[in-house]
């Protein structure tokens, strides 16, 4: 194998076929040719790192790159490793596989990266970051934009795990109205500016997402290519050259609006990607910003006024473009994705939606919106005058109800002060009321000690830190209640008195001699457990009383239960065999049949002589269609009406139809 720096001089003695060079996207010998989207190119090659050039002879040719090349900004994982399967000649998708993950197992996502122990280490061999290649080249981030903490710990467990099943669809993505495109699409400008630069074209994971038709680099709508977004093969990844490329436009804008519009779309999506692995730092309280925003742009009260919402969001989103990003409204309908997305705050909604609605309260109350609606800084109730170090509260839960227009949180301070609190409307600190203390902070115990110490009184300690005088008297007389410890003559007396107790009581179970002396068991259970345990008593076996005569009762019945199904049974029609299974099935005893049979003789006599064998069903059968045909049927006409196949007829079955019809015996 050569290196990546140029190549020169003699090929390798034994080079590889025709063929074998042909597969190679992108290093054949190109002249320069007009590409579907209309752009005229020579396909450049990758010489050296500062060289290209587009005239290549064979002596030239790479035959195979050893460097693993790093992937380019922003640049879609799919197409990534195409790259990689030209620079290295495998000549099919699964010596790529074998290369990555060591073995022809795996699949080619177009989205998101399935990690294996296997992918992991060769990644890592080779010197690329696995994590920045799953965070900064798959749509991983978009995904999870607005997802919860828990929701993206689950997803990103699994992915490391290599397991891409339904993971779609616990983000919100697969049940989603919101489709991917059918094909991968570029911007013409910059794959222009990709082959002056690089000698090659990638593609961008931007221009995949939905919603996105306008590149926000060059402001030129994005165009479709000739590969598909769903790999048609299960590993097959894809090299990008400029041969893919088409004029086909997915996005035909109807005014300069909707160009406006799809920018700022692409613009926040560019945006989520970015964030990578940080998580959005309100993702917890969506529903109550949402909720409040509302009540700013007076589209909510206590109660979400939807005709008034769709109207304005129609105004700032036109029909016709919301049905190009797949997301249209059918105004008054309960059931449009809109009133859905303010009202149902549990379900999980695509990226997109979100986009559209935090855009649309962004044109109305300000770019700066969700920063002056955010919580502000929680304080620390604690009645302590001087307060122990920073104060740093952590909102520990928070709930907002929508229908009370109401909100309450826990919260807890470094300090070890505990509290719960809620308010009316938006949660902030304006309107937080105390509901109930749930801890104090360990310092103020040691300060009310301190006090005690010093002389003072509980009520004194109380009016000087505010705090309940009844709160002070118990922590001060939990401090000095001090467990005694236990000597041993007292445990010596009192496993004489349980001795004594059991002595007296030889038939009785520990539980009987607990409640004749239950303040001795628990003291004994507290302080000499394993001494109580090992004490022998007597143990009462529950024995289950059998009627004598339970079986010959039940035997006598079922006989009669059986004998009657049987007969019901051979009348059946179609013909039904008559099994053990059958009858015990239809009856609710086959347990019984299985288990019990020695004790039911009766039944076992029935039962022996009414099951069927498979010959006996069909000598059954057979005497049934010939009975119910005319004279002079053929051989294969009585076969049919019986239901009778040459190949499974048992050979008796077959002799008596021989007979019958070589003149013998027809009875």
């Amino acid at each position: 194998m050569r290196s990546w720096h140029a190549l020169k001089g003699n090929p390798p003695a034994n080079p590889p076929s025709l063929a074998a060079r042909k597969r190679v996207r992108g290093l054949q010998n190109f002249p320069m040719v007009t590409t579907n989207c209309g752009m005229q190119v020579g396909c450049h090659l990758k010489v050296a790192w500062g060289r290209r050039t587009n005239r290549v002879t064979p002596t030239e040719m790479p035959w195979g790159i050893t460097d693993t090349p790093r992937p380019y900004r922003d640049e879609l994982h799919f197409g990534y490793f195409g790259r990689l399967q030209t620079y290295w000649l495998t000549p099919t998708v699964n010596d790529l596989a074998r290369h990555l993950r060591g073995g022809t197992k795996g699949h080619a996502s177009s989205d998101l990266l399935g990690l294996c122990d296997d992918l992991v280490h060769s990644l890592a061999e080779a010197g690329i970051d696995v994590a920045q290649l799953m965070w900064m080249h798959t749509l991983l981030p978009y995904y999870l934009s607005f997802q919860s903490s828990e929701v993206r710990t689950k997803v990103v467990a699994d992915l490391e795990m290599g397991n891409l099943t339904g993971l779609h669809f616990r983000m919100g993505i697969g049940s989603s109205s919101v489709k991917h495109p059918q094909v991968f699409r570029y911007c013409p400008a910059c794959w222009r500016a990709d082959l002056l630069q690089l000698g090659e074209v990638y593609i961008r994971r931007l221009f995949q997402l939905p919603g996105v038709f306008v590149c926000p680099e060059h402001d030129e709508l994005l165009r479709d290519t000739v590969v598909p977004y769903r790999p048609l093969a299960s590993r097959a990844y894809w090299n990008f050259t400029p041969p893919d490329a088409t004029k086909n436009c997915p996005f035909v804008p109807a005014s300069t609006d909707e160009v406006s519009l799809a920018r700022l779309l692409a613009l926040d999506s560019r945006r989520l990607l970015l964030q990578g692995i940080s998580e959005h730092p309100r993702v917890s309280y969506l529903a109550a910003d949402y909720q409040r925003a509302l009540q700013h742009l007076g589209l909510a009260s206590r109660n979400v006024h939807p005709g008034e919402l769709e109207s304005m969001f129609l105004k700032q989103y036109p029909m016709p473009f919301l049905q190009k990003l797949g997301l249209p409204i059918e105004p008054g309908r309960e059931g449009n994705w809109l009133r859905c997305f303010v009202r149902k705050t549990n379900r999980r909604f695509h990226p997109l939606q979100h986009i559209l609605f935090r855009r649309f309260v962004e044109r109305h109350l300000g770019i700066d919106c969700w920063t002056w609606m955010e919580a502000e800084r929680w304080p620390c109730l604690s009645p302590m005058q001087s307060h122990p170090g920073p104060v740093a509260v952590t909102m520990m839960n928070l709930h907002f109800n929508a229908a009370r227009d109401a909100w309450d949180g826990i919260f807890a301070c470094a300090c070890g002060f505990r509290y719960s609190a809620g308010g009316d409307g938006f949660p902030s600190v304006s309107s937080l009321r105390l509901n109930r203390v749930i801890a104090h902070s360990p310092h103020l115990h040691q300060r009310v000690a301190e006090l005690a110490k010093a002389g003072c009184s509980a009520g004194a300690i109380a009016s000087q830190l505010q705090l309940h005088r009844k709160t002070v008297q118990q922590w001060l007389s939990a401090d000095d209640r001090q467990k005694a410890p236990r000597t041993r003559l007292d445990l010596t007396s009192e496993r004489e008195a349980w001795l004594g107790l059991v002595k007296l009581n030889p038939q009785s179970t520990l539980k009987q001699l607990r409640t004749l002396a239950p303040a001795l068991f628990s003291r004994l259970y507290a302080h000499d457990a394993l001494w109580l345990k090992s004490v022998p008593l007597q143990r009462y076996l529950h024995r289950t009383k059998i009627r004598q005569d339970y079986w010959q009762s039940r035997d006598e019945l079922l006989a009669k239960q059986v004998r009657t199904l049987d007969e019901e049974i051979r009348r059946r029609m179609p013909a039904v065999r008559v099994t053990i299974s059958r009858i015990g099935r239809e009856l609710g005893v086959l347990n019984n049949f299985r288990k019990r049979l020695a004790r039911l003789p009766a039944v076992a006599e029935v039962l022996a002589s009414s099951i069927e064998t498979v010959e006996a069903f069909q000598l059954r059968r057979l005497q049934r269609a010939l009975e119910q045909s005319p004279a002079g049927v053929s051989r294969r006409t009585l076969m049919q009406a019986a239901g009778l196949r040459r190949q499974k007829t048992r050979p008796a079955v077959m002799e008596t139809i021989d007979r019958l019809f070589s003149g013998g015996d027809q009875s």
